[in-house]
């Protein structure tokens, strides 16, 4: 259960708060992890043109509080994530944020945060349980709500750790053309992301440390693993629109203490308006249907040493979704989705594929 509230309160002043109940898709550990959350706190001064919107001329604004990275992909056409969104941008950081318009054409953006702690996931539904209590004690290990999963290293939530003046800075330079009306347009952005990694940081619900805890932990002796504390993401993102058809795409290259990974995500969808399939009383249902699919990869330029803490932190792996989003009635939909993975181990190549059901409903 989401509790969201948001409005503009003045005409230059824009507030939002989000809250999060429960919320398995997003706790890590699943079973232990904070069963309420606040997943966005900010106050924005001045007005910021998002999607494919065309600013008014040139502007400036100022946004502080907990938000989403400006580099993440604000609307998903599927409930799940692929393995770039789920390892970096997926949640949001505590910070400041300055952005604006040079002219209606050109776009900047700059951020100062506490960057999110590095920790592990599944990139399923699930992130599953790493380090916790049933986990780590072999005699109660059948008792554990959930596997471990297949983790990959990724930017956990914010709020689950105090990285002791870690800050990042981060900017972005962007080129928007688009109609007047929003329904067609192209827009290209390229980023960066810059923080040293804290030597380890306390991840709530399992005894593993987050950041250099998370690729330090090797047998004693071992060599060549990682180097130095650095931690640089950069990208471009790539959002069109024409008409009923959407696409996203992002090619992202990461460093972490001189493990070097890359790799893309691409989406597509197209809404299919039915108008009404059928009709129960006076409210028409089935109003729309929005096929989509998304491809992402990760590619690893390192091999990972034995007895490190996760071997599939060092796996290539590629992720196809696909699925179909129902608009039943106004504010509730259900969405459909197949996840096939290929995750390529050493020995073989794995698919530890999921089949993922969604309905949502808004109030």
């Amino acid at each position: 259960v989401n509790l969201i509230g948001e409005g503009e309160l003045t005409k230059a002043l824009f507030a939002k708060v989000e809250i999060h109940f429960i919320d398995l898709y997003n706790r890590n550990p699943t079973s232990t992890s904070d069963e309420v959350r606040v997943r966005e706190a900010w106050l924005r001064f001045g007005r910021r043109a998002d999607g494919l919107k065309l600013p008014e001329g040139t502007t400036f604004y100022l946004q502080a509080g907990k938000s989403p990275r400006f580099a993440k992909q604000l609307t998903r056409r599927l409930e799940s994530y692929g393995l770039w969104g789920t390892a970096v941008n997926r949640f949001e950081e505590i910070g400041v944020e300055a952005g604006g318009s040079l002219g209606k054409h050109v776009y900047w953006r700059a951020a100062m945060a506490n960057g999110n702690p590095l920790f592990m996931r599944d990139p399923n539904s699930l992130a599953g349980d790493n380090g916790t209590p049933d986990r780590t004690n072999l005699d109660r290990l059948d008792d554990s709500p959930y596997n471990s999963g297949f983790p990959i290293l990724y930017d956990a939530q914010a709020n689950d750790a105090r990285l002791n003046g870690k800050a990042q800075g981060g900017g972005g330079l962007g080129l928007r053309f688009a109609s007047e009306d929003g329904r067609r347009g192209i827009d290209l952005l390229g980023w960066v992301f810059h923080r040293k990694l804290a030597a380890s940081v306390p991840i709530e619900g399992t005894i593993y440390g987050g950041d250099l805890d998370m690729v330090d932990d090797v047998p004693p002796g071992t060599t060549g693993w990682i180097d130095g504390d650095e931690k640089t993401e950069a990208g471009v993102n790539l959002e069109a629109r024409w008409e009923r058809f959407s696409l996203f795409g992002q090619y992202v290259r990461q460093e972490i203490a001189g493990l070097v990974r890359s790799g893309y995500e691409v989406e597509a969808s197209y809404r299919i308006p039915t108008n009404g399939l059928f009709a129960v009383g006076d409210q028409p249902w089935v109003n729309w249907v929005q096929p989509a699919v998304r491809v992402s990869r990760i590619d690893n330029d390192f091999t990972g040493p034995a007895g490190m803490l996760a071997p599939s932190f060092a796996w290539d792996w590629a992720k196809i979704d696909f699925g179909v989003r129902v608009g039943i009635v106004r504010n509730v939909d259900l969405t459909v989705e197949y996840a096939r993975h290929d995750m390529r181990t050493k020995a073989a190549v794995l698919h530890p594929d999921e089949l993922l059901v969604t309905l949502r409903a808004g109030f």
